[in-house]
């Protein structure tokens, strides 16, 4: 995290999982953080129910490639989420810091991503990555 420190964010993607005939919940799933210069975190919940954050250079696209499979007709869907709250209010802002949020074994759960004025919580629910507002930065 403390690479992108000091950049401004760029683009936003996410990723939910949807199954054939049902509406995807775009509230919850893996998020790609892009700053300015190409560089990128992706947030996603592991199977321990921990938080993972992998750094991804600019132009590498191979973290995708996890999420290329079916399973029983379902897939994951993949949109430009830079225009939803809580990211759009903090789309251009300068990262400023990460407030981490471990559980009681100490494995990260979530924290709060300062982006300019704005701040924005990652965490966990049931596994999978929420995101919402969580104020001024």
């Amino acid at each position: 995290m403390d690479m992108l420190i000091g950049c401004r964010l760029a683009v936003v993607t996410r990723l939910a999982w949807h199954w054939p005939g049902a509406p995807v919940d775009l509230t919850t799933g893996p998020v790609h953080l892009v700053v300015d210069d190409g560089r990128g975190l992706l947030f996603d919940g592991r199977s321990d129910w921990s938080l993972a954050i992998v750094p991804t250079a600019p132009g590498d696209e191979s973290w995708r490639s996890a999420y290329h499979y079916d399973f029983d007709g379902g897939r994951w869907a993949r949109w430009d989420a830079s225009d939803e709250e809580p990211f759009a209010s903090a789309i251009g802002g300068m990262l400023s810091g990460w407030d981490p949020e471990r559980d009681e074994a100490g494995q990260l759960v979530g924290g709060i991503l300062h982006v300019g004025d704005q701040a924005v919580r990652l965490g966990l629910w049931q596994g999978e990555v929420i995101s919402y507002a969580a104020g001024r930065g």
